[in-house]
């Protein structure tokens, strides 16, 4: 008898919903991914087509324990991640990869520039200075402002402590994920490239180095900060060493990155693992001679303003971010072909949406701090009044804050009233060939399903929008950086008191609200997500798109749960194939995932393995996102890795999957099951979109055909 081993799609899906079966035992597996089958003794273990059911749930690998929760935070190293396999095919593959682990390590540098933001520059250097009402009046920070503590040195040393900390956080993250992900083996004897590269799924040793020199750099990068203010101000020798060796702790990591044995995915020379462990260690090592430094005696030192240098590094990072993403968007459209989805920038769009989020969240971070140690701050531009100032460069990103949603809207309001009419028109003919007359006795009941199917179809108009919203972004991004490069803030716009400064100051002022109530709402999201498994699991959705590509750019980005589901998915496999016919059954995500493992699969399977598809994205998403990795010699290679018995199921009013076209064998579903008010129901049959593939009768028929 055959097997029909199904694997589910997005969300975690409990796996009883998976097989529609209430009790089941593990036969393989842990807690965290494992294979489940129905308990002979409690019903039927057979599915609709007659193959023993077992199902696979890898679910708990992206939401399963309720520290992941926190991975929202690692939002902006996901995306810096996925921009790396956006890239189109063609040549230019090395220069690519190398501006994306650039980009990745510059995002590493942003999040711990947001630490010493709030950290060393808001309290340490504003609110704890001598004099100033923000310190003396809290007694928590009492220390800072007497005592042992109180010169400026020792309160930045004191202060540092807080990104040192936020960094060795990240540390033990990415060195704990990676022990339970990377580091998950399995023997291999098949041979191929890309997806079919028995290495592919075997990230452990890049990651390892590449988590060593974005540590190195953070530190590096906490200490040139920390010696851009106080070597000039001390004017000592050994200051000045020590910044020079800071510059160097920043500059020897991203160099390392671009060295091609240094980013080799296998084979990598044993120099490599050395000379990145050597350079984390000298800039472990170099903070704490910083550190010290700090903490030495000094005459004092009175202070004002924000701290000295900061809010230039802020613009100039900023300003080298875009650079890197403009000269990625150039070779990126020197690759792409005609008719590729977003022109091929589908890389440089995501690494700028990744950058945008970090810079929403270290401008939200800040903000929200400086109203609460001093609620007379303002936003917008210093006043006498204001005690407390994020830098003037974090006033852009609140003014972008309002922009972004005001084109967010726009765009959402052109679809609405240009793009879905014609979706709608378009989906009147599907409608009308599937239920004949239907339309004439029931016109509400035909105009649902038109929106159904129009809606699902507004997917394939995603790139077309993204570029509507993404340009015009882009460019004022170019625009703003210049003019923070001047040293112009949002309220030089316009002369003062005029109508067009209030608006400015209005929109800047309504963007720091945006963005303080942005990263309320993903605290609150966070806090709702550790304490509650389903919204952990909606949570996880995210973590399930994002995190299927290895870490081959951001090494302390959520981990990639492939490496350990795809191994495990062909271990499987070849352990049943070796009794009898196995049906790869996956659903959504899980159609990505055992496409994947029949690339893992050794040519002795070929005979014993049949692929069922449902719901999936690979040709609609996949293909045009990844076009480098997924496209039609892949999919070639999967449907010989069965023998070419694939069957690929889908629906007009599913917005996720499609048809794959050859070599696999569509079969449409027609959706809904009925037009009418069955006899026996007072309920229109259910439009079910993505979902409830096995319920409809023809999968049964599906499965006994691969069988």
């Amino acid at each position: 008898m055959a097997t029909e081993l199904r694997v589910h799609g997005v969300s975690g899906s409990p796996v009883e919903s998976l097989l529609d079966r209430p009790l089941l035992g593990q036969v393989a597996g842990d807690a965290d991914a494992g294979f489940f089958r129905p308990l002979p003794a409690y019903g039927n273990t057979t599915g609709p087509g007659g193959a023993t059911l077992e199902g696979y749930r890898w679910g708990n690998l992206t939401a399963g324990a309720a520290a992941r929760a926190l991975w929202l935070l690692l939002l902006p190293f996901m995306l810096a991640n996925v921009a790396l396999w956006l890239r189109p095919p063609g040549p230019g593959r090395a220069l690519y990869r190398t501006l994306c682990r650039l980009f990745a390590a510059s995002v590493t540098v942003t999040f711990v520039l947001a630490a010493i933001g709030v950290s060393v520059d808001l309290v340490a250097w504003q609110c704890a200075t001598p004099g100033n009402p923000c310190g003396s009046t809290r007694t928590y920070l009492a220390f800072l402002t007497h005592g042992f503590f109180a010169p400026t040195g020792r309160r930045l040393a004191v202060l540092s402590l807080v990104p040192i900390a936020a960094l060795a956080v990240l540390w033990y993250l990415g060195r704990r994920t990676w022990s339970r992900y990377e580091k998950y083996e399995r023997k291999s004897d098949v041979d191929g490239d890309g997806l079919a590269d028995p290495g592919f799924w075997r990230g452990q040793p890049l990651v390892g180095r590449l988590r060593a020199l974005h540590v190195a750099l953070g530190f590096g990068a906490l200490d040139a900060v920390l010696l851009g203010v106080l070597a000039p101000h001390d004017g000592w020798v050994a200051g000045w060493l020590l910044l020079a060796l800071a510059v160097l702790a920043v500059l020897l990591p991203l160099v390392a990155l671009t060295l091609p044995a240094m980013v080799v995915r296998q084979d990598a020379p044993s120099w490599t693992e050395r000379t990145a462990a050597a350079l984390r260690t000298a800039a472990l090592g170099l903070t704490a001679v910083v550190w010290i430094y700090a903490m030495w005696p000094r005459p004092a030192w009175p202070t004002s303003g924000g701290l000295p240098g900061y809010g230039m590094t802020i613009t100039v990072l900023f300003a080298a971010q875009l650079l890197l993403l403009l000269v990625l968007a150039a070779v990126a459209l020197r690759q792409h072909t005609p008719g590729q989805y977003l022109a091929g920038l589908a890389g440089p769009v995501c690494g700028s949406l990744g950058l945008a989020v970090a810079a929403a969240f270290t401008a939200g971070t800040s903000f929200q701090v400086a109203d609460f140690l001093d609620r007379s701050a303002s936003p917008v531009g210093r006043t006498d009044s204001a005690r407390l100032q994020p830098p003037a460069a974090l006033q852009w990103s609140a003014l972008g804050m309002t922009v972004a949603v005001l084109v967010v809207l726009v765009v959402g309001l052109v679809a609405w009233r240009y793009l879905l009419p014609r979706l709608h028109a378009a989906a009147r003919t599907v409608t009308d060939e599937d239920f004949t007359g239907g339309r004439a006795g029931d016109p509400d009941r035909a105009t649902a399903i038109d929106n159904a199917v129009a809606d699902a179809r507004l997917t394939d108009h995603s790139g077309q929008l993204l570029l509507w919203g993404y340009l015009p972004l882009a460019v004022a991004a170019l625009v703003v950086t210049v003019l923070a490069l001047l040293g112009k803030g949002p309220v030089d716009l316009a002369p003062r008191g005029s109508w067009v400064a209030s608006v400015v100051a209005f929109a800047t002022g309504l963007g720091t609200y945006l963005i303080g109530l942005a990263a309320v709402g993903l605290m609150t999201l966070g806090y709702r997500a550790y304490r509650d498994q389903s919204v952990r699991r909606s949570v996880g959705v995210l973590w399930d798109l994002g995190t299927f590509w290895p870490r081959a750019a951001h090494p302390l980005a959520p981990p990639c749960y492939a490496e350990r589901a795809v191994p495990e998915l062909a271990t499987r496999t070849r352990y049943l194939a070796q009794q009898g016919r196995v049906i790869l059954s996956g659903h959504s995500q899980g159609s990505v995932l055992v496409a994947a493992t029949v690339l893992q699969l050794p040519p002795s399977t070929v005979d014993n393995v049949a692929l069922l598809t449902f719901g999936s994205p690979i040709r609609r998403l996949y293909a045009r996102l990844f076009p480098a990795y997924v496209n039609q010699d892949v999919l070639t290679a999967v449907a010989t890795g069965v023998g070419g018995r694939w069957t690929n199921l889908w629906r007009d009013t599913d917005p996720i999957g499609g048809p794959v076209g050859e070599p696999a064998h569509d079969w449409r579903f027609r959706d809904p099951a009925g037009f009418p008010i069955p006899p026996s129901d007072t309920a229109y049959p259910l439009v079910r979109g993505h979902s409830g593939y096995p319920s409809d009768p023809a999968f049964g028929a599906a499965v006994t055909e691969l069988s």
